[in-house]
């Protein structure tokens, strides 16, 4: 006698949640036996990730309907990660992070957003900034004031995230935190921080590190 429908369903839920990477990257191409080959040429799952339309179809040699299968896979992986991580209070630099570490720190370009918050701590609303290349982020602090000004924000945090990995502060984004601390207070909006996050989760914060005044003392 054969199983019923959703004795099947659930076996199948099950061989999923069970499955290798390599076996669910087959599943959403609908062919075996290729994952493997691009898991081997690209090291991980994260550099697949990051590739391109273009790159996946020239480089990888797949269809085009199997690279836009394999991009909306992660896309949905990403979506279903950040409807988890709304920040209904920014209290500290954590929730600054958990925030921004979902939606920022898989990029390979620099994106800079500002999180408007309440005297209390509520987040008001996020706008994106600016966006740049793998090294560089071009920012004007009128584009920053004017976001928090729109925003009704009592106070905002800056976040920005590092491609290279490394989430120091260049000399330029304390130089930039500087500016924006003196123009914010001027408007009674304070800057309450600035933060940078990285792909592995570590991260800085202008307030936690104290770059502004370890800057000052060097």
């Amino acid at each position: 006698m054969t199983g019923s429908p959703d004795a099947s369903l659930t076996a199948s839920i099950i061989n999923i949640e069970q499955s290798t990477t390599e076996n669910l990257i087959d599943h959403v191409l609908g062919r075996p036996g290729v994952a493997a080959h691009l898991l081997e040429s690209l090291g991980s799952l994260a550099a697949l990730a990051r590739l391109s339309p273009e790159a996946l179809t020239e480089r990888l040699a797949l269809a085009p309907d199997e690279a836009i299968r394999i991009l909306a896979a992660f896309e949905l992986g990403h979506r279903r990660l950040i409807e988890g991580t709304d920040a209904p209070r920014i209290l500290s630099c954590l929730e600054v992070v958990a925030w921004a570490h979902p939606r920022l720190g898989h990029l390979a370009h620099e994106e800079m957003h500002l999180l408007a918050l309440s005297g209390q701590g509520a987040l008001r609303g996020a706008r994106l900034i600016a966006r740049g290349g793998l090294h560089a982020l071009a920012v004007r602090p009128s584009d920053i004031l004017r976001a928090g000004l729109e925003l009704a924000a009592s106070g905002f945090v800056l976040v920005h995230n590092h491609p290279s990995g490394n989430p120091d502060p260049s000399l330029e984004d304390i130089a930039l935190t500087r500016r924006m601390q003196e123009s914010a207070d001027l408007l009674g909006m304070p800057l309450i921080d600035h933060v940078i996050v990285v792909a592995s989760g570590r991260f800085s914060s202008f307030v936690a590190n104290q770059w502004t005044s370890q800057s000052s003392s060097q």
